[in-house]
């Protein structure tokens, strides 16, 4: 057993290390607004977790975020009035007949219509009527309100259908409001219940979202919220199932990709915005500096706790074990550790070479330089093409260290695509790579060719 594989400790041990987190000040509470009410959470072992002055869902800013549903006290409004721009068609018009007949029998109020409104709803999405589908689903939660209370579970697929409107329509701002709106009744409404862990990894998946949308101030924020709630998942898995459960597993890379993006996380470039909030200026490149020290421990410990609960279930443990190493090999790389990435690597094709299908398996892994994160969801570089279907070649060097090298284009790009070229070429030039091996050594590629395709957009 090499020293790599013997760091995989139990599945309690990695687990304890991750829920973990950093013991910030009050002062830094205040100023990060991570994490939501502890009356609505799991207790959490961190003070950074245990805010229990604040009762909303995590927030990117200082400012409250804001609920723009109707008041409960108010008068229903009534559904569109003017004649649509879009005939309806023949299932939005008997949505819409049988919401007038429950109006006319029981009032603007009757219990039956929120049901009704999330339909219509439904149906003038399903025909691209993004604007009145919005006006629709706001009356629906507005009423389910009044009908079930302020966080009735019935408002939930209502405000979803909101939310995805806004977000065909780019009304992030409003599309994170309500976001945040929709958490807060998911951890009121469905406690006790699984579907608040997946309320808690809705949201962290939303978090990314706005991160990569660049959605609100502090960046960073966002990602810290992501971790803080996939780690929240975890704690309600593990009360209700155990620390072996396999639903763990999705929380869990969801935590590991929010410790690659923190570790990546540049303060200094323009569009983290660091420095344009002053409370972030006063103390931030101290709680920075804690944060991002933390990081490489943390997303080792969500690797070991990955294998440990893979290697319980899988039919296929040697598979588990390759798999889990060369994770690690990559999160070691990543961090500029590159003797315990060789080693892990070396680890993964010590045991690739035992298998029936050692030649195939090895070419799978390390026959060619992948770039990294090399994780679903994370991956730095678009999808290839064909090179008869790409707009844009490129040729580049990989050493054998994971750099790119001598990168130049092949083809004149088209101008319409020739920002979204630029922009593709700096990536690639800050992109890691793990690197081809040959008779166990990281060797150098050269002429790497890379072909993709740019989409015209619309409008």
């Amino acid at each position: 057993m090499t020293s790599t594989k013997q760091t995989m400790t139990s599945a309690a041990c990695c687990l304890a290390l991750i829920l973990v987190a950093h013991v910030v000040s009050a002062q830094e509470r205040d100023i990060f607004e991570t994490t939501p009410h502890s009356a609505d959470i799991p207790a959490m072992t961190d003070s950074a977790s245990s805010n229990t002055d604040n009762q909303s869902p995590p927030q990117t800013t200082t400012k409250p975020a804001t609920d723009i549903t109707s008041r409960a006290d108010e008068p229903a409004k009534p559904i569109i009035a003017e004649p649509p721009p879009i005939a309806d068609s023949a299932e939005v018009n008997a949505y819409r007949t049988a919401i007038a007949t429950i109006e006319s029998e029981f009032g603007a109020y009757a219990p039956q219509l929120p049901e009704q409104l999330l339909s219509l709803g439904l149906g003038l999405q399903k025909q691209g009527r993004h604007p009145e589908a919005i006006t629709v689903f706001k009356r629906g939660t507005h009423l389910a309100r009044i009908s079930d209370g302020l966080y009735s579970a019935a408002q939930i697929p209502l405000v979803q259908g909101e939310i995805y409107s806004q977000m065909v329509t780019s009304q992030f701002e409003e599309a994170d409001e309500r976001q945040s709106y929709l958490y807060s009744v998911q951890v009121r409404s469905l406690a006790g219940s699984g579907g608040r862990t997946q309320a808690l990894m809705q949201q962290a998946l939303w978090q990314y979202n706005a991160y990569q949308l660049d959605i609100g101030e502090n960046p960073f924020v966002r990602l810290l919220n992501m971790w803080d709630l996939y780690r929240l998942a975890v704690n309600e898995i593990v009360e209700s199932q155990g620390e072996t459960s396999s639903d763990l597993l999705p929380p869990l890379n969801g935590m590991l990709k929010a410790q690659y993006l923190i570790s990546s996380f540049d303060a200094e470039s323009p569009e983290s915005r660091w420095n344009s909030d002053q409370n972030f200026n006063e103390t931030g490149n101290s709680r920075f500096s804690a944060y991002r020290t933390q990081s490489y421990k943390k997303g080792q410990a969500v690797i070991r706790a990955i294998y440990e609960i893979k290697r319980t279930h899988s039919v296929d443990k040697g598979m588990t074990s390759i798999e889990s190493l060369i994770l690690m090999g990559d999160w070691k790389l990543w961090h500029g550790e590159r003797d315990g990435a060789m080693e892990a690597y070396n680890d993964a094709l010590r045991e690739l070479a035992l298998r029936d299908a050692a030649q195939k398996e090895t070419e799978q892994f390390f026959g060619a330089p992948v770039a990294l994160p090399d994780i679903e969801g994370l991956r730095p570089l678009p999808p290839e093409v064909a090179h008869e279907q790409a707009n844009i070649l490129l040729e580049f060097n990989v050493t054998e260290r994971g750099r790119v090298t001598d990168l130049e284009r092949l083809n004149e790009v088209d101008k319409t695509f020739s920002a979204a070229a630029n922009r593709l070429v700096k990536v690639l030039r800050r992109t890691r790579f793990r690197p081809r091996f040959a008779e166990g050594e990281a060797i150098a590629t050269e002429k790497v060719v890379k072909a993709y395709e740019f989409q015209q957009q619309p409008g």
